[in-house]
């Protein structure tokens, strides 16, 4: 497959061969060593890399007209080997048997379906031209042909061109741990079938959700419903799951929070503010990003409460207010409705139809 670019630079981008192990290699280890943040980036030994060309997963590699490694992309199948991996900028380092199904509970037949988008890296002459975005489209369409239903991969917090890229491809956040020897990473999940009906042409609004409402364990304390009703919505919508809170940097477990005037303090007194509005920010990049006009959001949480919220006590009392990520998106005309107002959302979906237009480009 090919790609002509605004520069005029033509790029094949092909399944790798032996003959580019080597290429591979010095540019993986030549990312490392120019980055500003190391510890953004996790390399591998050369015979891990090896085993992926054939045996425990595959690498897609983009080329110039020069035939010069313009980057690569990494895929591993976890359950060929049993170790971990990253994406976008990362890799192993797991003990032997890791596979980052556990983190959305998948039983022991669905951690055998995980394919872990490993580890990607662009020569720094190539950047600019989207090329992790046209990696990572390539290794989905190689995947469509494999029985792999789950996609994950890890991503510095920091790292923020490669996460804005996985996130524009559908993955989402489902947690922040500490990996790979004690280094901190967002986890990113994603269907397989997702990446399937992108194309299919046919247009639903899309919606952000508390990505906890769909049962993602990501709540303080490390829980997640799927609330029937906002399952029903997808029939109807491209639900966009968000949790302000990892978006802001925090981690899942956390210390329980609540809203007092402008600030928002944990129960032990730390002060979460600056975490808060930074996920309120992030989350108003995706609504933008995908079209929302409207949010469910989780009722009387500190960042996501719309009209009811906790009073600062933690006492359970509730007060008129708003959560921080609710009022920001209020404030930039997105409409706002609880779990249990997802009923309310015809208005929605009429709205969104009025002011739609087909084939959205979001990279």
């Amino acid at each position: 497959m090919k790609y002509m670019m605004k520069s005029e630079e033509l790029f094949t981008i092909r399944r790798a061969e032996a003959a580019d192990l080597d290429s591979v290699m010095t540019l993986m280890n030549e990312t490392k060593a120019g980055m500003e943040h190391p510890d953004w980036y996790v390399t591998d030994e050369r015979p891990w890399v090896e085993r992926h060309l054939e045996q425990e997963g595959f690498i897609m590699v983009a080329e110039s007209r020069k035939k010069e490694l313009a980057g690569y992309f990494i895929v591993d199948f976890p359950a060929r080997r049993g170790t971990g991996g990253e994406a976008s900028g990362d890799s192993t380092g797991e003990q032997p048997g890791s596979n980052l199904g556990t983190e959305i509970h998948l039983n022991p037949q669905q951690l055998k379906l995980v394919a872990h988008m490993d580890s990607a890296a662009v020569n720094p002459e190539f950047r600019g031209h989207h090329l992790q975005s046209m990696l990572v489209e390539a290794s989905e369409r190689e995947l469509e042909t494999r029985p792999e239903q789950y996609l994950l991969c890890t991503i510095h917090p920091e790292n923020h061109a490669s996460l804005h890229t996985m996130q524009r491809h559908g993955y989402v956040i489902v947690a922040t741990r500490e990996k790979y020897g004690g280094l901190r990473r967002h986890v990113l999940y994603k269907k397989k079938e997702t990446c399937q009906n992108q194309d299919s042409g046919k247009h639903k609004p899309c919606v952000l959700v508390s990505a906890c409402l769909l049962g993602v364990n990501c709540r303080y304390n490390d829980k997640g419903v799927l609330e029937p009703e906002v399952r029903g919505l997808m029939d109807r919508f491209q639900l966009i799951p968000v949790c302000p809170e990892i978006l802001g940097g925090l981690a899942t477990p956390r210390d329980p929070a609540e809203r007092i005037g402008d600030r928002v303090m944990t129960r032990t007194g730390m002060d979460v503010t600056k975490q808060y509005r930074r996920g309120a920010e992030e989350t108003l990049k995706l609504a933008k990003l995908y079209g929302c006009s409207c949010a469910v959001l989780k009722e009387r949480s500190p960042s996501c409460g719309s009209g009811i919220i906790y009073d600062g006590t933690f006492t359970g009392t509730r007060i008129p207010g708003d959560g921080v990520t609710a009022e920001l998106l209020k404030a930039n005309g997105i409409e706002v409705f609880g779990e249990s107002q997802a009923s309310a959302l015809e208005t929605c979906s009429e709205k969104e139809n009025k002011d739609s237009v087909d084939g959205r480009d979001i990279l």
